[in-house]
């Protein structure tokens, strides 16, 4: 299926939003979220306080962009995965290729990223939030995939509960000293392990 394109108004708001990322990211890991104000994360993108309120309700909802970016680009990947791979392997491996894309998310390191995501109540609900939406998109990839009816309650909590691993695995992984990047692929497969998908995928 051809998916619309985006509008050229679209791509520059988008592009926007994406520069006050990168300066948010930047001053919260400089500094911490607490002590970088919006006039702060305004001047680093170089824009006004009044075009940043434009693009953002609030200083928690500045790396959003990030997450929807990273969230889209995993639906990408896992699209393109085999169709005869194990559901357990395509998930791994999309995890992995987003995950590799973002190392250097925005000028600052995947660990420092996603400690920001996960200490800031107002950022971490935006997360969250943003996890659930991506495991509704990946419902319909998965079913297909697992043999399982898409808008069944197998479907649905297959998609959660492995959006769920992975983002308590990035949660983990960003605690751990000195939260080495090529550790990743290896808690991301012991998450998945954990969850058993093997059986899902043998009975259906």
């Amino acid at each position: 299926m051809t998916r619309p394109q985006q509008s050229l108004m679209d791509r520059r708001r988008a592009a926007v939003r994406m520069d006050i990322a990168a300066s948010a990211a930047r001053l919260f890991a400089e500094r911490g979220f607490d002590a970088t104000s919006v006039e702060d994360i305004a001047r680093g993108a170089g824009m006004s306080v009044r075009t940043f309120y434009r693009h953002c309700d609030a200083k928690e909802d500045t790396l959003t962009p990030v997450v929807v970016s990273g969230i889209r680009h995993f639906v990408e990947c896992l699209r393109t995965r085999p169709e005869q791979e194990l559901v357990s392997t395509s998930v791994q491996q999309a995890f992995l290729q987003v995950f590799e894309r973002y190392k250097n998310a925005e000028g600052i390191s995947s660990s420092e990223l996603f400690v920001i995501l996960t200490s800031v109540p107002g950022i971490h609900a935006r997360w969250m939030v943003a996890a659930h939406g991506l495991a509704e998109e990946m419902r319909p990839l998965l079913a297909r995939r697992a043999g399982l009816e898409p808008d069944g309650l197998e479907a649905r909590i297959l998609s959660h509960t492995l959006i769920g691993a992975l983002t308590v695995t990035l949660e983990y992984w960003a605690t751990q000293e000195p939260g080495d990047p090529n550790e990743i692929g290896q808690l991301a497969a012991s998450a998945l392990s954990v969850l058993r998908i093997i059986t899902v995928e043998q009975e259906h």
